[in-house]
C-alpha cells in the first residue's frame, strides 16, 4: 500500500504579505511536491499581535522585520508589533489508511469476541469433537472468510506424516462435519517448506498456487482458494494439526493484527483438543488401572481359593504355611519369606515355614527365640500394622543370624506383616526383597494371605484344644470305668478274703492257707491302690481345682507305704503361673516317674520337688533305688513309661532329662520356661 510521504523544511524569513504571483507559485510547488495521493497540510505563518508599549517604557523589538515597520508599508492604525514565528508542517494519515486501520481493528475485535464465545462453548460441550464444527462456523463468520477447515495429523501405513480434514465450515453450505468424501489428505513431504514453517510455530499466508515458502499441494490449498491463512495447532508442545482460513471470492490481504487474532482463535481449538486428550488419557489410565485391578483381584481370588481348599484338607500347619508362603513369594517376587508363630506352650517365637529362592527349605539361622527378654519381642511384640524395614543399612540384629542371611541374599528391604487375632499378635508373615518394596505392605493380596495365615494358626490352636479336651474327657471316662469296675472288683476280693480268713482252718498258726491268703490280700491291696492312683491321675479337674502344688502333695501321700517306701514333696507354696493344661501334664509325668520308681527300683525314699529358678521351673522326681543297668537314654527309647514322659514334656515345651547310675538311684526332671509377664 502506498504511504503518504510528507516533506518538511525550514523556510527563510519572508515578507508577511506576498504578491499573487508568489502565492500562485507556492501553490504550484506544493501541488507538484505532494503528488496526487495526498496533500500535505502546510500551516500559514502565524502572527502574534501585541499592544503598543506603555508610555515611559522603551520600545520592544520583536521579530526580524524592523525595516518593514519603519518604511510605513504597514498601516499605522494596526499599531502592532509583529513577531515572526517558525512555520510548522503538520502531517497525518490519509483517509484510506484510516479506513484500513479501522477495519483491521474491527476485524480483530470480532475475532476476539468470537474466540471468547468459542472457548465457552468448548468448555461447556460434553463432546469437544462434536462442538468443533460450530466453533469453526463462529470463527469463520467473525473473520468474514469463505471457508474454515480443521486438519489433524496422523501416521500413515509407512509412518509417513499425513493430515486430513476432520471438520469444515463454508459460508455457502454451512457446517460440514465430517467433510464430504473423498476426504482431503495431505502428505507433509509434498509441502515440506510450508510444514517446516508450521512446525516452527509460524503461521503461513499465501495466494493461489504458491506461498512464500514454496509450492502448495492441492489438498492443502483447497478448492477455489484465492487467499489462504494457515495457523498451526500445538498440544503440549507437539504439532498436531492446523486451521485454514480460505477466501474463495477474491484475494484479500491479512495484516499482522488480524493474523494474531486468527492465531488466538486457533489456540482456543488447540486448548480444547489438549483438554480432550488429557481427559482421554485420564480415562485410559483409569481403564488400565481398573483392568489391572480386576486382574489382580482375579489372581488374588485364585490364590485365596486355592489356599482355602488346601486349608480345608491340610491338617498340618507347617505344610499349609509352606504352600501359602511359597505362593506369596511368587506373587510378590520376594527373594525369601518366613512365617513366625507364637508358641504359648513353649513361650517362644518359632519359625514354622521358610521359603528361599522359590523353594520351601529349612532356615540357615535360628529357628526360635524366647518370648521373654528377646530383641524380637521388644521390637515387634506390640506391632499391629504392616511395617517396612530397610535392612540394607540396618546394623542391629532383630533375629539371631538373620542379618547375615540378608547380606548373603542381597536383601534391601523386609515387609513385616503381623498376624493379629483378638487384638493380640499370634505370629508374623515376613518377606525380604532385593528392591524397594514399600508398596507391598499395602497390597490387598498380602492382607488376604496374612488373614489366611492367622486363620490357619487359630484353627490349629482350636484343633489342638479340641484334641486335648477329647483326650481329657476320654481319660475321665476311663477313670470312671476303673473306679466302678476294677477298683470295685479289688474291693470285693478283699472283702471275700476277710471272710475266708475268719474260717477256723485259716486261724491256725503256721497254716499254709493263711500265708497264701495273706499274699493274696497284699496283691489285692496293691491292685486297689494302683487302681485308685490311676483314677486320681485320670481325673480332669484335679489340677484345675486345687493347683499343681496340692496335686503333687497328694501324690506323695498316696505313694507312701508304711514300712516300705517313703515319698515326700518339697516346694510348697510355689505358684508357677503355668496354664492348667501344662500343670496337668507335669502331674502326669510326676505320677509316671513315682510309679516306675516304686515298681522297678525298690527304693526306700522317693523325693518330689518343685524348684523356682531365675528363668525356669523345674519338677524333679528322685529315688535311692537300684538305678539302671543300661544307659538311661536307651531305656527311655525302649520303655513305654519313659517315652510317654518325654513326649508329654515336649508337647508343653519342657526339657525332659533322666540321670541314673546302678546302685545310686534315678532322677527324672522337667524344666519349663517361665511365662512372660
Amino acid at each position: 500500500m502506498r504511504r503518504c510521504r510528507v516533506m518538511s523544511a525550514r523556510p527563510e524569513a519572508k515578507p508577511l504579505i506576498r504578491g499573487r504571483a508568489a502565492r500562485s507559485s507556492r501553490k504550484a510547488e506544493a501541488a507538484t511536491e505532494g503528488g496526487s495521493a495526498c496533500q500535505p497540510v502546510a500551516g500559514p505563518l502565524p502572527l502574534k499581535i501585541e499592544p503598543p508599549p506603555k508610555s515611559g517604557r522603551p520600545e520592544l523589538r520583536r521579530g526580524r522585520l524592523p525595516a518593514l515597520r519603519q518604511s510605513g508599508s504597514v498601516p499605522a492604525a494596526m499599531n502592532a508589533n509583529v513577531a515572526l514565528l517558525e512555520p510548522q508542517n503538520r502531517t497525518g494519515p490519509c483517509a484510506e489508511e484510516l479506513a484500513r486501520i479501522n477495519e483491521s481493528l474491527q476485524a480483530r475485535e470480532r475475532l476476539l469476541t468470537a474466540s471468547a464465545r468459542a472457548s465457552r462453548q468448548l468448555l461447556e460441550a460434553p463432546d469437544v469433537r462434536a462442538a468443533i464444527p460450530g466453533v469453526l462456523g463462529l470463527i469463520g463468520e467473525a473473520a468474514r472468510v469463505d471457508r474454515v477447515n480443521l486438519m489433524l495429523g496422523y501416521a500413515g501405513p509407512n509412518d509417513e506424516r499425513l493430515l486430513s480434514v476432520v471438520s469444515e465450515w463454508s459460508a455457502e453450505h454451512g457446517t460440514i462435519s465430517p467433510p464430504p468424501t473423498p476426504v482431503r489428505t495431505c502428505n507433509e513431504a509434498s509441502c515440506a517448506a510450508v510444514f517446516a514453517e508450521l512446525r516452527a510455530g509460524r503461521s503461513v499466508c499465501f495466494s493461489h498456487g504458491q506461498s512464500a515458502a514454496g509450492r502448495v499441494c492441492s489438498a492443502l490449498e483447497g478448492v477455489g482458494t484465492q487467499t489462504k491463512a494457515i495457523v498451526p495447532i500445538f498440544v503440549a508442545g507437539e504439532f498436531i494439526g492446523m486451521v485454514g482460513f480460505d477466501n474463495t471470492h477474491g484475494q484479500r490481504g491479512i495484516d499482522a493484527s488480524e493474523l494474531a487474532a486468527l492465531e488466538t482463535a486457533a489456540g482456543v481449538i488447540g486448548a480444547a483438543l489438549h483438554r480432550e486428550r488429557l481427559v482421554d488419557d485420564v480415562r485410559r489410565q483409569r481403564e488400565h488401572i481398573a483392568e489391572e485391578r480386576v486382574a489382580e483381584l482375579a489372581k488374588a481370588n485364585a490364590v485365596i481359593r486355592g489356599n482355602l481348599e488346601r486349608l480345608a484338607g491340610e491338617t498340618d500347619l507347617h505344610s499349609f504355611m509352606g504352600h501359602m508362603l511359597l505362593e506369596a513369594t511368587r506373587q510378590f517376587d520376594a527373594v525369601s519369606g518366613v512365617v513366625i508363630v507364637l508358641k504359648d506352650s513353649l513361650q517362644e517365637w518359632r519359625i514354622v515355614a521358610h521359603v528361599r529362592h522359590g523353594q520351601v527349605a529349612q532356615p540357615t539361622y535360628a529357628t526360635s527365640v524366647p518370648v521373654a527378654g528377646s530383641i524380637f519381642t521388644a521390637r515387634f511384640g506390640d506391632l499391629r500394622e504392616p511395617l517396612y524395614l530397610d535392612v540394607e543399612h540396618r546394623t542391629s540384629e532383630i533375629w539371631p543370624g538373620l542379618r547375615t542371611f540378608h547380606q548373603q541374599e542381597g536383601a534391601r528391604g523386609v515387609v513385616m506383616y503381623p498376624l493379629v487375632f483378638g487384638g493380640r499378635s499370634v505370629g508374623f508373615l515376613a518377606m525380604s526383597f532385593c528392591r524397594d518394596a514399600q508398596d507391598v505392605a499395602e497390597s490387598e493380596l498380602l492382607v488376604a494371605l496374612a488373614q489366611q495365615a492367622t486363620l490357619a494358626v487359630q484353627l490349629t490352636r482350636l484343633a489342638y484344644s479340641a484334641k486335648e479336651a477329647a483326650v481329657l474327657m476320654e481319660r475321665t471316662r476311663i477313670g470312671q470305668e476303673i473306679h466302678d469296675g476294677l477298683a470295685q472288683a479289688f474291693t470285693g476280693i478283699l472283702l471275700q478274703l476277710g471272710a475266708v480268713e475268719e474260717f477256723p482252718s485259716c486261724r491256725k498258726r503256721g497254716s499254709e492257707l493263711a500265708i497264701t491268703l495273706s499274699r493274696i490280700r497284699e496283691l489285692a491291696r496293691d491292685g486297689l491302690a494302683e487302681a485308685r492312683r490311676s483314677v486320681m491321675a485320670l481325673r480332669l479337674d484335679q489340677t484345675r481345682r486345687a493347683g499343681l502344688d496340692l496335686a503333687l502333695r497328694q501324690l506323695a501321700d498316696r505313694s507312701t507305704v508304711p514300712g516300705g517306701v517313703s515319698c515326700t514333696f518339697e516346694g510348697a507354696g510355689i505358684a508357677t503361673g503355668l496354664k492348667p493344661e501344662h500343670e496337668h501334664e507335669l502331674l502326669r509325668i510326676a505320677q509316671e516317674a513315682v510309679s516306675n520308681a516304686v515298681r522297678h527300683a525298690r527304693p526306700r525314699t522317693v523325693r518330689i520337688s518343685m524348684t523356682d529358678q531365675p528363668a525356669h521351673w523345674e519338677l524333679a522326681v528322685a529315688d535311692d533305688g537300684a538305678g539302671m543297668e543300661q544307659s538311661p537314654e536307651l531305656s527311655a527309647r525302649q520303655g513305654f513309661g519313659l517315652a510317654s514322659m518325654r513326649q508329654r514334656a515336649s508337647a508343653i515345651g519342657g526339657e525332659w532329662q533322666i540321670a541314673s547310675e546302678p546302685g545310686h538311684g534315678t532322677r527324672i526332671s522337667v524344666r519349663m520356661l517361665k511365662r512372660a509377664s
